[in-house]
């Protein structure tokens, strides 16, 4: 276990070892939202390889639903990733309402054909996913490079076939730290 300095929803400083996914975020550079975020999907495995989203309680991370996203995947993607719920922030980035919508492999400027694969390969390969680039959104104010993190997990109300994918985002507007190629990681299942 890896030794991390984390923030909890009150932003009191504590040092605690961190699980499987968590640390594995940790290591990719992910921030103490996407932590958090780990440890709550990891709570709510109840003993199988991917969380049920329909069991999940989001009330229990509300600090970071403003964050949340949900695709919904049971119709396939053939117009997209079907964006089941999308939480403020991240509309307020994309400069629209996700929710109900669907998610085109050319949403973003630079990588989103890259992520965009990798979400749907989530759902083939049932791992969880972080990623990592700078991205441009055209006609969104302030229209600057973000640095945008991603991580995203399988849900399975069977343990066998991914019905949904629940992520969380974050964005920073930066010019300073602009990637030249995304990170896409697929994320190891944690020890028992």
């Amino acid at each position: 276990m890896r030794r991390c300095l984390c923030f909890s929803a009150t932003s009191t400083q504590r040092v605690r070892e961190l699980p499987g996914y968590a640390s594995q975020i940790a290591d990719l550079g992910g921030n103490a939202k996407h932590i958090a975020f780990a440890e709550f999907i990891e709570a709510n495995l109840n003993g199988a390889a991917m969380p049920d989203y329909k069991a999940l309680d989001l009330m229990q991370i509300a600090h970071l639903v403003r964050h949340v996203w949900v695709i919904d995947g049971r119709e396939g993607f053939e117009n997209g990733l079907k964006i089941l719920l999308s939480g403020t922030d991240v509309d307020q980035h994309f400069g629209r309402v996700l929710m109900g919508g669907y998610l085109t492999e050319d949403y973003a400027e630079h990588y989103s054909r890259e992520v965009h694969a990798a979400y749907r390969n989530l759902f083939v390969d049932k791992r969880p996913l972080y990623t990592e680039r700078s991205d441009y959104y055209p006609g969104v104010d302030p229209e600057v490079e973000r640095r945008i993190k991603v991580t995203l997990f399988p849900c399975s109300k069977d343990d066998d076939v991914v019905d949904f994918a629940i992520g969380l985002t974050t964005f920073e507007n930066t010019e300073e730290r602009v990637l030249g190629t995304p990170v896409i990681a697929r994320l190891s299942a944690p020890s028992p």
